[in-house]
């Protein structure tokens, strides 16, 4: 048994409702999906569709964006000959 069809089991004892999205290393342009009902699947996607939405407002916020300051470069660094 893979460790995909393992996972599949045990959440398919212990909950209802579930959905599997991996992504395998081997094939970075693909991924697996598995669950366990058609409708719920559709409920529990954009459930987390809408919190993943939330959490990504919170690094894009512009309050908390970093504030670039030009620096004033010091004259002390040249040295002066006499």
């Amino acid at each position: 048994m893979t460790p995909f069809e393992s996972i599949q089991a045990r959440l398919g004892e212990h909950c209802r409702n579930f959905v599997i999205i991996i992504q395998p290393d081997d094939a970075k342009h693909s991924f697996e999906l598995v669950y366990s009902d058609p409708f719920a699947t559709m409920g529990l996607l954009n459930e987390a569709c809408k919190r993943h939405a939330g959490v990504m407002d919170l690094y894009q916020n512009p309050e908390d964006a970093f504030e670039w300051e030009e620096l004033e470069e010091d004259d002390d660094d040249e040295e002066d000959v006499f």
